[in-house]
């Protein structure tokens, strides 16, 4: 029942619910335990009242029962009967025979004020009229409920006013806490919300001058530490993967996968393709340098090829290993022929020298293959010609060739 009553909700309306549940829980008690006894103490001061005053007229009737003066106590029990909370006297004789009575008119409340006078007054005041020791009759007195009723209307509306007052009290008091509360809770939502949007893990939740909000905080900001430390140990390694799988162990030089990758981006920008040649650079004696000085001696020979021809081209010029001893250059922009010679003339000239290893000379020299990218019409075109340029090349004595159709 309780899961029914608050539902799915907002936390405002959870809080006018539950505090509005409370009040009226609260406001029921107090008015039934005030109410019952506020009527239980009028009724016993009401009961006090009425025997003081059937006492009183007990005295003032006796002579009138003495004399049998009938019109005397029918003005004095009139008198009473207005102006007092009196709904019937009777006066009997000694024999208990009804002399005569006064009654008050039920003009307004009639029926709320005949189940209380049954209520409260459903018994009468009952008092002796003696004379000189001797009975000579008695006095019946019934309460009316009249004042009770209008003591009971102004609680009422007492309570209303109050309940009305609480009421509005209440609803200040439920807004004020709910917007301490969602001022609060904006930074929380509005940091969560980025960290989980953008993955922006190095935010932090501020602080909060509600303690389990706070603690909250505290909880969720190590949480983002950890999820941090994660992110950037996880960016960390996948950038080294990537690096990894894109690169040559041995040259640390872009591999096979990443020239071709990079080629055909070139293919898909007419622009930069009109610019662009392709350089296959094969060692000429790399067999012979394995068979005579081992592999070690063969790697130390690729990776100073690497830096060779990373030390030769231009910083946004591209320079790649193949496999085995086949390296690739892509240079971009070249825009005349002349300077393409320079290029190749300067890569062939940059393995005269031999490479010093362990006290020996180990000569090595290049053959060139170049194609020209915009007589190409896709990057297996572009790389078929460089290739059969290479192996022209090979065949020549200045170890380069341009392809030509």
């Amino acid at each position: 029942m309780i899961d029914k009553f608050f539902g799915l909700t907002s936390l405002q309306s959870l809080f006018r619910r539950s505090q509005f549940l409370i009040f009226a829980i609260t406001f029921l008690i107090c008015t039934l335990i005030f109410a019952t006894i506020s009527i239980f103490t009028v009724k016993s001061y009401a009961n006090q009242n009425l025997t003081l005053v059937s006492r009183t007229i007990a005295e003032r009737i006796q002579p009138a029962l003495v004399f049998q003066d009938k019109y005397t106590l029918d003005n004095i029990l009139h008198e009473y009967t207005q102006q007092h909370s009196i709904r019937l006297i009777q006066v009997l004789d000694s024999n208990k025979v009804k002399i005569t009575e006064s009654s008050k008119l039920i003009d307004r409340h009639s029926e709320l004020q005949t189940w209380f006078d049954g209520l409260f007054f459903s018994k009468p005041i009952q008092i002796e009229v003696t004379h000189n020791g001797q009975l000579v009759g008695e006095l019946h007195l019934f309460g009316s409920s009249q004042d009770i009723i209008l003591f009971i209307i102004k609680i009422c509306l007492a309570l209303i006013l109050g309940m009305l007052f609480m009421i509005f009290a209440l609803w200040w008091s439920v807004n004020a806490t709910y917007r301490h509360i969602m001022n609060s809770i904006s930074p929380i939502i509005h940091t969560a919300q980025l960290v989980s949007q953008q993955k922006a893990y190095n935010l932090r939740f501020p602080k909060n001058d509600i303690q389990e909000f706070h603690h909250l905080n505290s909880v969720f900001n190590q949480l983002l530490e950890e999820i941090q430390s994660w992110h950037n140990q996880l960016q960390s390694e996948n950038t080294q993967l990537n690096y990894q799988v894109q690169h040559d162990e041995l040259t640390q030089l872009p591999n096979r996968h990443y020239f071709y990758k990079v080629l055909c981006s070139l293919f898909d920008q007419p622009d930069k393709r009109e610019n662009t040649v392709l350089i296959f650079i094969d060692n000429n004696k790399f067999k012979s340098i394995n068979d005579q000085y081992g592999h070690l001696v063969g790697d130390e020979v690729l990776k100073e090829m690497a830096k060779r021809l990373k030390q030769n081209t231009r910083q946004n010029d591209f320079v790649a290993r193949l496999s085995g001893d086949e390296f690739a250059i892509i240079l971009s922009p070249v825009s005349q022929v002349d300077h393409l010679i320079s290029i190749a003339e300067n890569l062939i000239k940059c393995s005269d020298e031999p490479l010093k290893y362990n006290g020996q000379s180990i000569h090595f020299s290049f053959s060139l293959g170049i194609a020209l990218a915009k007589e190409a019409h896709n990057p297996e075109d572009l790389i078929s010609q460089a290739d059969q340029a290479m192996y022209k090349a090979k065949n020549l004595k200045h170890h380069w060739h341009i392809f030509q159709q």
